[in-house]
């Protein structure tokens, strides 16, 4: 009898740690999801997560299912939920940045006198927009979209080419579509909803815009008026 509550005892002691380990590893994983660093919470807080699965696995092996149960269902369903909240926190840390940079800008440019539009951006403007094709839009952004938003995107555009469709987006604004090939166009957003209703697919127009870069894989401009 003796013998029994001593192995049942050494039992227990054995599966304490693991559960503990498992505690204190969610902890640390849970932590890594919230600090807004990237790839904190993907690179480390989820292999610690799986480590803390595992522990919990083994706790409930050697201590029996209330040993380990509720690190168990922690690393399941709350780890998700603390990733999330961590993504949304980073997101808005990021979003915070990107503001508070525009108001020093702003506040930069209004302390020397100037408006915040550079020089180079200056004589854009004063050389007029740049005509361009839906086809060369398009191509453009497939090149390489990181040299076609510097040449492109928040640049004056007047964009040719045939209607492919006009739709409504989420809120019922037009959106027209110039194609640019089989299954490839330009997206354009602003379009009065009187002058999107005169449109026909298949109809050749010219569009003042501004470039937006690109939107889920297609080129996109905004505040657009047909020429």
């Amino acid at each position: 009898m003796g013998g029994n509550l001593n192995a049942i005892a050494t039992g227990n002691v054995q599966a304490n740690p693991a559960g503990k380990a498992a505690w204190i590893v969610l902890v640390i994983a849970w932590i890594c999801f919230l600090v807004p660093i990237p790839g904190l919470g993907l690179f480390l807080g989820w292999p610690l997560n799986l480590v803390a699965f595992i522990l919990a696995i083994v706790a409930m092996a050697k201590g029996g299912a209330m040993k380990g149960v509720f690190q168990l269902i922690c690393s399941l369903v709350v780890s998700p939920i603390v990733y999330f909240v961590g993504f949304v926190l980073f997101a808005g840390a990021v979003g915070a940045a990107g503001q508070a940079a525009d108001a020093r800008q702003k506040a930069a440019a209004s302390t020397s006198g100037t408006s915040p539009v550079s020089e180079s951006s200056s004589a854009e403007i004063k050389a007029g927009p740049i005509a361009i094709t839906a086809g060369e839009l398009y191509r453009a952004y497939t090149a390489n979209e990181i040299a076609a938003d510097a040449q492109f995107k928040g640049k004056a555009l007047l964009i040719s080419g045939k209607v492919e469709s006009i739709q409504s987006d989420f809120s019922d604004s037009p959106v027209v579509q110039l194609a640019a090939g089989d299954f490839e166009w330009v997206q354009l957003h602003g379009i009065s909803k009187e002058a999107a209703g005169a449109l026909a697919k298949g109809q050749s127009v010219t569009v003042s815009c501004t470039g937006q870069g690109e939107v889920i894989g297609f080129p996109s401009a905004g505040d657009c008026t047909i020429q």
